[in-house]
């Protein structure tokens, strides 16, 4: 076991309080380009200690984030963006009287990943003394502080006071050095990029709370400046810093050694302790050791050998170099395990992203950004019909302009139902040809809102606009989930299949891209037979084209041994992948049978139901029998009516 066994109480409910930076890093996007030339930025989560809450949250520890943020728009981001992983907020105080830090980052490997702190008396650095709440430290098993928390004498103050809280309370205390010499005003203000001047004052600073820790992790650079050694690569100058630092604290230390893995000093140790590293090819350095970091705590907090954290810690860093970004690039512990299993067989499995050859990693990856279906119930009201609106008034000549109007009661009627319960996991579909007041007057919605982007009735499968599908789905907010309605089945010609499939793998390839929730509604063409069987085939194929959406909407069959037959080809290629009923405007009756079927195995997490709903509605308002008022009106009963159903099975 690690010499972790007497420092973590087990019993705490909360694993990590992570103290200090937590920022908006705007990464640039074009990969290759100088900083200056960079025409357009991802907007990510970032700082130190957030880049760990974020990674020891996804690896299935429970922490928390210890730090201040702006009531600007950034900080409502900050704060939303670690609650959607899970992370703790109650010591995430806001400050109104100041802004939240932003930085700006490029990505140009090998070598140049230049990056702008805008941290002028920034948030994050108006921690104060009182903040350590004794009560929520004394539920915690550590505590992390960061060596930038110590550049300002208001900061070695509060930190200072945690650290003290944390003893007190019986948290371990670890230190991630975290050495940013633009951060101590060493260099330029926009010199961010450089990462070790020699600094006595900084030694002065870190020194006065080695005694306390009890693991100091930093690369070689960052050790010596903690041991106050100058810097020279050799063996002999790091058996020196180890040795200042030994007399001075009893910490286990960490030492960082990029592509090389990491060395594990223990006081009890005679030799470090070290595992496998994973040579790989690198796009960003960027947030790479604080995603080490967040695999070494994994183990550390789980008690874990020491061989066992260094492996967690480099499979993690090996990942992070991979992606763009650093807390949305932190993996998952399903993502760590895997790459540990098969990297030997396939040693260029994760490599960029954008490289299709290796997809599973890729969905596992996604589901780790996105989340997993099965946690997130989706009651959809559907109402982005588009062709049978259409034919209906050539039919009845009735003006097109009917259809706007009558989607808006619709969406009146959606509202109501919304307003008046308290039921979860509301939803909404609607086209943008003739719902686009609607998506208008969404901007702020606490509802979830899909979008189709197939052109409606085309075959194959072609997309609502001309152009850049990438620039379609980019002008959309990004909490909106893409639908596509899909024609396949695998009797299908060989060119119509190819065709399908090719446009379907350009869609999934710019939704993952963008990260965007894609929900693939199958449709078995109606001169073909619809099946368990052609259900079955049709959703392997997508997978083995390297195709993994994030919901499939799909009819329900009539018998379990059916709906467990079909759902055993998502078990295959997919666990966590959700499957989302759709109505075939049926009787409402019909959904009792259908939902209890359908909810026989965990893949099913929601319903998709629009005609079975508002159809009757829309051709009493087309001939005149019924006002605006009563369809709002109808749409709300059947749409509950709908939810009583699902929610009673």
């Amino acid at each position: 076991m690690s010499n972790t066994a007497n420092l973590i109480d087990n019993s705490r409910p909360l694993d990590l309080i992570c103290m200090g930076r937590v920022a908006v890093d705007f990464y640039a996007e074009q990969v290759h380009s100088s900083l200056e030339d960079a025409q357009s930025f991802r907007k990510y989560l970032g700082g130190c200690a957030g880049n760990t809450a974020v990674g020891t949250a996804r690896l299935g520890l429970k922490s928390a984030m210890f730090s201040c943020i702006g009531t600007d728009d950034m900080g409502v981001y900050l704060r939303n963006t670690l609650e959607k992983e899970g992370v703790d907020t109650s010591l995430l105080r806001n400050t109104p009287e100041h802004l939240t830090a932003l930085v700006l980052l490029g990505v140009n490997p090998p070598e140049r990943f230049p990056l702008i702190f805008y941290r002028e008396n920034c948030a994050d650095m108006q921690i104060l003394p009182s903040d350590a709440n004794p009560e929520i430290f004394k539920n915690a098993k550590a505590l992390l502080i960061t060596g930038t928390g110590l550049s300002t004498p208001s900061m070695r103050e509060a930190t200072r006071q945690a650290v003290k809280v944390a003893k007190e309370s019986g948290c371990a205390v670890i230190m991630d050095i975290d050495y940013r010499p633009v951060l101590w005003g060493l260099t330029d203000a926009g010199d961010g990029e450089t990462r070790f001047v020699a600094s006595e004052k900084v030694t002065r600073e870190i020194q006065p709370f080695l005694a306390e820790l009890d693991l100091i992790v930093g690369t070689e650079e960052e050790v010596q400046i903690c041991a106050g050694k100058s810097v020279a690569d050799s063996a002999e100058t790091l058996e020196s810093c180890l040795s200042a630092i030994r007399q001075q604290s009893s910490a286990t230390v960490v030492l960082k050694r990029g592509a090389d893995g990491c060395e594990v000093y223990s006081p009890d140790s005679a030799k470090p302790v070290s595992a496998r590293s994973f040579k790989i090819e690198v796009l960003n350095v960027l947030g790479a050791g604080d995603a080490f970091m967040s695999g070494f705590l994994r183990g550390w907090l789980r008690n874990e050998t020491m061989e066992t954290c260094a492996l967690y810690g480099n499979a993690c860093g090996a990942l992070v170099v991979t992606r763009h970004g650093c807390s949305p690039a932190a993996p998952s512990f399903a993502e760590i395990e895997h790459l540990i299993r098969h990297f030997d067989d396939a040693p260029n499995l994760a490599l960029q992203p954008h490289q299709t050859f290796w997809p599973k990693m890729q969905q596992l990856h996604l589901r780790t950004e996105l989340g997993h279906p099965q946690k997130e119930e989706l009651l959809i009201l559907a109402f982005d019909h588009r062709t049978q609106f259409e034919d209906s008034c050539c039919e009845n000549d009735l003006p097109l302009d009917l259809i706007p109007t009558f989607k808006e009661e619709v969406y009146k009627g959606f509202q109501k139902v919304q307003e008046s319960t308290k039921n979860k996991g509301l939803a909404i579909l609607i086209d943008p040809e003739f719902g686009q007041t609607i998506l208008n007057n969404s901007a702020d919605a606490n509802y979830v809102i899909g979008v189709p982007i197939e052109k409606a009735g085309a075959f194959p499968l072609s997309w609502l606009k001309d152009g850049s599908l990438y620039l379609q789905l980019l002008e959309r907010p990004a909490g909106w989930f893409v639908k596509v309605l899909w024609h396949f089945h695998t009797q299908m010609s060989t060119e119509e299949k190819k065709v399908q499939l090719s446009q379907l793998r350009k869609l999934n390839e710019v939704c993952t891209a963008l990260k965007r929730k894609l929900m693939i509604e199958l449709i078995i063409p109606e001169d073909f037979p619809e099946t368990v069987s052609s259900l079955g085939e049709a959703i392997s194929e997508v997978y083995q084209a390297g195709i993994s959406p994030f919901w499939w909407k799909i009819t329900a069959l009539d018998t379990e041994k059916e709906w467990q037959t079909m759902t055993a080809t998502l078990d295959k290629y997919d666990p966590d992948v959700g499957v989302i009923i759709l109505g075939k405007n049926a009787p409402i009756e019909q959904f009792k049978t259908w939902f209890s079927v359908a909810r026989s195995t965990p893949h099913t997490c929601g319903f998709a139901i629009g005609r079975s709903i508002f159809w009757e509605a829309w051709e009493q308002f087309a001939e005149g029998k019924i006002n605006k008022p009563e369809v709002s009106e109808m749409i709300a009963e059947r749409y509950q009516q709908v939810i009583d159903i699902w929610h009673n099975i």
